[in-house]
Protein backbone atom coordinates (compact mmCIF):
# COMPACT_ATOMS: atom_id res chain seq x y z
CA UNK A 1 0.00 0.00 0.00
CA UNK A 2 1.20 3.19 -1.22
CA UNK A 3 1.77 5.79 1.70
CA UNK A 4 -0.25 9.10 1.45
CA UNK A 5 1.84 12.02 0.96
CA UNK A 6 -0.11 14.34 3.34
CA UNK A 7 1.27 17.87 3.65
CA UNK A 8 1.00 19.49 6.65
CA UNK A 9 -0.63 23.07 5.98
CA UNK A 10 0.98 26.36 7.41
CA UNK A 11 -1.44 27.83 9.83
CA UNK A 12 1.10 31.41 10.66
CA UNK A 13 -1.19 33.32 8.02
CA UNK A 14 -4.41 33.04 9.33
CA UNK A 15 -2.85 33.00 13.47
CA UNK A 16 -1.41 36.51 12.53
CA UNK A 17 -4.07 37.94 11.31
CA UNK A 18 -5.82 36.67 14.48
CA UNK A 19 -3.70 37.92 16.47
CA UNK A 20 -3.94 40.99 15.09
CA UNK A 21 -7.67 41.42 15.13
CA UNK A 22 -7.27 40.68 18.42
CA UNK A 23 -4.59 43.21 19.87
CA UNK A 24 -6.68 45.42 17.76
CA UNK A 25 -10.19 44.70 19.60
CA UNK A 26 -8.33 44.81 22.53
CA UNK A 27 -6.65 48.26 22.16
CA UNK A 28 -9.66 49.37 20.76
CA UNK A 29 -11.84 48.19 23.87
CA UNK A 30 -9.69 49.64 26.75
CA UNK A 31 -11.48 53.05 25.93
CA UNK A 32 -13.88 52.90 23.17
CA UNK A 33 -16.23 50.04 24.84
CA UNK A 34 -16.85 52.46 28.45
CA UNK A 35 -17.23 55.07 25.97
CA UNK A 36 -20.09 53.74 23.82
CA UNK A 37 -21.62 51.70 26.60
CA UNK A 38 -22.12 54.84 28.88
CA UNK A 39 -24.29 56.60 26.29
CA UNK A 40 -26.86 53.40 26.78
CA UNK A 41 -26.30 53.20 30.05
CA UNK A 42 -28.20 54.97 32.96
CA UNK A 43 -28.13 55.05 36.46
CA UNK A 44 -24.41 55.25 36.49
CA UNK A 45 -22.71 56.32 39.81
CA UNK A 46 -19.26 57.30 40.53
CA UNK A 47 -17.78 56.54 44.61
CA UNK A 48 -16.77 59.81 45.90
CA UNK A 49 -13.53 58.28 47.59
CA UNK A 50 -12.28 55.72 45.80
CA UNK A 51 -13.59 56.85 41.99
CA UNK A 52 -14.96 53.55 41.03
CA UNK A 53 -17.74 53.48 39.34
CA UNK A 54 -21.23 51.38 39.50
CA UNK A 55 -22.51 49.41 36.79
CA UNK A 56 -24.35 46.52 35.93
CA UNK A 57 -24.75 45.91 39.36
CA UNK A 58 -21.14 46.26 40.15
CA UNK A 59 -18.41 48.48 41.21
CA UNK A 60 -15.88 48.62 38.27
CA UNK A 61 -12.28 50.50 38.47
CA UNK A 62 -13.11 51.99 34.99
CA UNK A 63 -10.59 55.36 34.55
CA UNK A 64 -11.80 56.73 31.92
CA UNK A 65 -15.56 56.16 32.93
CA UNK A 66 -14.69 57.86 36.26
CA UNK A 67 -13.04 61.06 34.58
CA UNK A 68 -16.17 61.78 32.32
CA UNK A 69 -18.40 61.27 35.60
CA UNK A 70 -15.89 63.37 37.57
CA UNK A 71 -16.39 65.95 35.18
CA UNK A 72 -20.26 65.63 34.50
CA UNK A 73 -20.16 65.79 38.46
CA UNK A 74 -18.30 69.05 38.54
CA UNK A 75 -20.72 70.73 36.33
CA UNK A 76 -24.35 69.54 38.31
CA UNK A 77 -22.62 69.68 41.96
CA UNK A 78 -24.67 66.45 43.46
CA UNK A 79 -26.01 67.33 46.95
CA UNK A 80 -24.45 64.75 48.67
CA UNK A 81 -21.45 62.25 48.48
CA UNK A 82 -21.84 58.59 47.41
CA UNK A 83 -19.93 56.04 48.36
CA UNK A 84 -19.12 52.35 47.82
CA UNK A 85 -19.26 49.71 50.12
CA UNK A 86 -15.91 49.66 51.40
CA UNK A 87 -15.07 53.60 51.61
CA UNK A 88 -19.05 53.47 53.52
CA UNK A 89 -17.55 51.22 55.58
CA UNK A 90 -13.74 53.47 56.06
CA UNK A 91 -15.66 56.29 56.60
CA UNK A 92 -18.27 55.51 59.03
CA UNK A 93 -17.66 52.32 60.66
CA UNK A 94 -19.79 48.76 59.92
CA UNK A 95 -23.62 49.38 59.80
CA UNK A 96 -24.55 47.48 62.89
CA UNK A 97 -23.01 46.91 65.72
CA UNK A 98 -23.91 42.95 65.33
CA UNK A 99 -22.44 42.66 61.70
CA UNK A 100 -18.75 41.56 61.01
CA UNK A 101 -16.07 43.62 61.10
CA UNK A 102 -14.34 42.39 58.47
CA UNK A 103 -14.85 39.30 56.06
CA UNK A 104 -11.09 37.85 56.19
CA UNK A 105 -8.17 37.47 58.45
CA UNK A 106 -4.47 36.48 57.80
CA UNK A 107 -2.21 35.94 60.78
CA UNK A 108 1.17 35.62 60.76
CA UNK A 109 3.08 34.09 63.27
CA UNK A 110 7.35 33.89 63.83
CA UNK A 111 8.10 37.03 62.21
CA UNK A 112 11.46 37.40 64.41
CA UNK A 113 13.28 38.96 61.60
CA UNK A 114 12.57 42.87 61.32
CA UNK A 115 14.57 42.81 57.30
CA UNK A 116 12.20 39.29 56.22
CA UNK A 117 9.37 41.21 58.47
CA UNK A 118 9.11 44.32 56.07
CA UNK A 119 9.57 42.08 53.22
CA UNK A 120 6.70 40.25 53.81
CA UNK A 121 4.12 43.17 54.39
CA UNK A 122 5.83 44.34 51.44
CA UNK A 123 4.52 41.37 49.63
CA UNK A 124 0.79 41.92 50.90
CA UNK A 125 0.35 45.53 49.91
CA UNK A 126 1.27 44.96 46.44
CA UNK A 127 -0.57 41.84 46.29
CA UNK A 128 -3.74 44.03 47.58
CA UNK A 129 -2.82 46.77 45.33
CA UNK A 130 -3.31 43.91 42.40
CA UNK A 131 -6.40 42.87 43.96
CA UNK A 132 -7.77 46.13 43.92
CA UNK A 133 -6.94 47.27 40.58
CA UNK A 134 -8.83 43.92 39.52
CA UNK A 135 -12.00 44.73 41.95
CA UNK A 136 -12.23 47.82 43.71
CA UNK A 137 -14.40 45.47 46.54
CA UNK A 138 -11.08 43.73 47.66
CA UNK A 139 -9.37 45.92 50.22
CA UNK A 140 -6.94 45.63 53.00
CA UNK A 141 -8.89 47.00 56.21
CA UNK A 142 -6.23 46.96 58.52
CA UNK A 143 -2.60 45.47 59.09
CA UNK A 144 -1.96 45.40 62.80
CA UNK A 145 1.71 44.74 64.00
CA UNK A 146 2.34 43.31 67.03
CA UNK A 147 5.61 42.65 67.03
CA UNK A 148 6.44 39.05 66.14
CA UNK A 149 2.56 38.33 65.39
CA UNK A 150 0.54 40.40 62.23
CA UNK A 151 -2.83 40.27 61.78
CA UNK A 152 -4.17 41.76 58.50
CA UNK A 153 -7.96 42.12 57.88
CA UNK A 154 -9.51 42.19 54.31
CA UNK A 155 -13.01 43.15 52.97
CA UNK A 156 -13.35 39.85 51.81
CA UNK A 157 -12.79 36.27 52.62
CA UNK A 158 -11.08 35.21 49.17
CA UNK A 159 -8.64 38.29 49.78
CA UNK A 160 -7.38 37.11 52.76
CA UNK A 161 -6.36 33.54 51.06
CA UNK A 162 -4.95 35.20 47.83
CA UNK A 163 -2.71 37.11 50.46
CA UNK A 164 -1.45 34.17 52.53
CA UNK A 165 -0.58 32.25 49.27
CA UNK A 166 1.49 35.11 48.13
CA UNK A 167 3.46 35.16 51.43
CA UNK A 168 3.93 31.17 51.28
CA UNK A 169 5.13 30.95 47.77
CA UNK A 170 7.27 34.37 48.23
CA UNK A 171 8.72 33.23 51.53
CA UNK A 172 9.94 29.73 52.26
CA UNK A 173 10.16 28.10 55.42
CA UNK A 174 6.10 28.59 56.35
CA UNK A 175 3.03 26.83 57.22
CA UNK A 176 -0.10 27.94 55.61
CA UNK A 177 -4.06 26.90 56.70
CA UNK A 178 -6.64 27.89 55.54
CA UNK A 179 -10.49 27.90 57.53
CA UNK A 180 -13.19 28.00 56.19
CA UNK A 181 -16.50 29.18 58.27
CA UNK A 182 -19.57 26.88 57.22
CA UNK A 183 -21.30 30.07 58.27
CA UNK A 184 -21.28 33.35 56.85
CA UNK A 185 -18.28 34.55 59.25
CA UNK A 186 -14.89 35.55 58.17
CA UNK A 187 -12.09 32.89 56.50
CA UNK A 188 -9.27 32.69 58.78
CA UNK A 189 -5.93 31.96 56.94
CA UNK A 190 -2.79 31.34 59.72
CA UNK A 191 0.60 31.55 58.49
CA UNK A 192 3.48 30.37 60.54
CA UNK A 193 7.04 30.75 60.37
CA UNK A 194 9.02 27.31 60.89
CA UNK A 195 11.42 28.30 63.86
CA UNK A 196 15.15 27.50 62.39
Amino acid sequence: MPKNNITKKTFTPARKAKMSATKTFVAGARTGWWDSEKRKMTGLRLCSRCEAVWYDGHWHNAPNLAAALKAKRKISKPAKDLFCMECRYAVHGPADAKSALFEGELTLDGLIDAKEKSEILATIRNAAKRALRRDPEDRVIAIDDRGERVVVTTSENQLAVILGKAVDSSHKGGKLRVTWSSDDLPARVHWTRKSK
